[in-house]
């Protein structure tokens, strides 16, 4: 009785000895590299459905399950993308045990996608890997595409936000300020047409002229205003010694006109004008190389408008979008053989020498400034059909949008 009295206890000891080692050795058992929070500014980011308010200046911070080895906590394994370019920004990375900050070295762009991810290499200290993972979000603002080198956005003034073309008060004929498309864009311009001749020159335009190039532009015209009475020209610079976007009486048609430098140039053609002219008619032979089909009443009457035309003088392609869709593709080139279109530029010269009469002043509302005689028929002396409508937002740059940088623009901006 006494011997199993002993091999009983014996046995609770050794059972208390398994308990007590089991114990300890689940204690010691490395905790699995995961992620349980992240945060953009104060936006969460760990989320099912990707937040859309984070700050252009926000700090990420994520914190995972156990600490993190800071040596692997590097760009190779830590990456921030842009959405529009599939780029990577430039990031500083710190690790505080458990709490990983990833500092952008730019500020983002407004209303633009990144995803954060997080690569295997990432390991907590005990060298357990991370299961890869990323987490998209969405900045709040407007999405401005870098390169822009004029904006005017007309909140009681036409002055320049972002460069040095702020128009003199004698260049600011008949506009007043009206409310714009919605509550967050403020004011627009207003023209009244033939009433005043109302116009707006914005000087030192020669800077805003460069190779490739992108105008961006909101505007409202009413069916009422353009049933009689001929065209009516929304901006230009120099007629066709420069460019004119014009839109046609029963809006029948909008032009694009540019000046491009041409090269080679056998027959002493110094300069060419493209007349790109979206008409709907879906005919897509070169040197269209898009075009849409249907009315363009439809796409511009009576309500706000966006209007983008890109230049790319590495592609001699001209795109012109409307709501942040191509209506309309050219390769200037494409038919060529013999001479081609390259820069967009002013043509203020030919064979012969100077061309004179030419203003470089950009000017809302016509063709051309008031200074400029270059062409006779666009005088404005002697105009009628000056612009009518609403105007916000002018944005000018010294690049070709591509074609997700110009929808994200109207997006932001719609």
């Amino acid at each position: 009785m006494k011997n199993n009295k002993l091999i009983i206890n014996v046995l609770i000891i050794v059972s208390m000895f398994a308990v007590i080692f089991t114990s300890c050795k689940k204690d010691d058992d490395p905790i699995q590299l995961t992620l349980v929070s992240a945060t953009a500014g104060d936006v969460s980011i760990n989320e099912a459905a990707p937040p859309t308010n984070v700050p252009v200046n926000a700090v990420i911070v994520a914190t995972f399950s156990t600490n993190v080895d800071q040596l692997t906590a590097t760009a190779a394994n830590i990456t921030l993308t842009r959405g529009f370019d599939d780029a990577d920004v430039q990031i500083g990375i710190a690790v505080a045990g458990k709490v990983v900050t990833i500092t952008p070295d730019e500020q983002l762009y407004g209303g633009a996608s990144y995803t954060i991810s997080f690569g295997a290499g990432l390991l907590s200290t005990d060298g357990l890997p991370l299961t890869t993972l990323s987490r998209a979000f969405t900045t709040i603002g407007t999405f401005v595409p870098s390169g822009q080198l004029a904006y005017f956005s007309f909140e009681d003034n036409a002055n320049d936000m972002v460069g040095n073309h702020d128009p003199l008060p004698s260049g600011i004929i008949g506009i007043t300020y009206v409310t714009s498309r919605k509550t967050e864009a403020g004011k627009a311009a207003n023209f009244t047409g033939a009433t005043d001749k109302s116009i707006i020159e914005i000087p030192n335009a020669a800077d805003l002229i460069n190779p490739s190039t992108t105008y961006s532009i909101w505007f409202k015209v009413a069916t009422a205003d353009f049933a009689g009475g001929g065209s009516r020209i929304l901006f230009g610079l120099a007629v066709e010694r420069g460019f004119f976007m014009e839109i046609a009486e029963n809006f029948a048609w909008f032009k694009l006109a540019t000046s491009h430098l041409v090269d080679p140039d056998p027959m002493n053609h110094i300069f060419g004008t493209a007349w790109t002219d979206p008409n709907g008619d879906g005919n897509m032979d070169p040197p269209v190389l898009y075009d849409y089909s249907g009315s363009i009443s439809t796409l511009i009457a009576d309500k706000w408008s966006h209007l983008v035309m890109t230049y790319d003088a590495t592609t001699s392609i001209k795109t012109i979008f409307i709501d942040g869709s191509k209506v309309m593709q050219i390769d200037l080139n494409a038919e060529t053989t013999e001479w081609y279109l390259t820069d967009f530029s002013i043509a203020d010269h030919d064979g012969v020498g100077a061309i004179t009469g030419i203003d470089p002043v950009l000017t809302l509302g016509y063709f051309c400034s008031r200074a400029n005689t270059a062409t006779g028929w666009a005088d404005y002396s002697t105009a009628t059909n000056t612009f009518k409508g609403q105007i916000d937002d002018f944005r000018v740059f010294n690049k070709s949008l591509t074609e997700i940088e110009v929808g994200l623009l109207y997006n932001s901006e719609k």
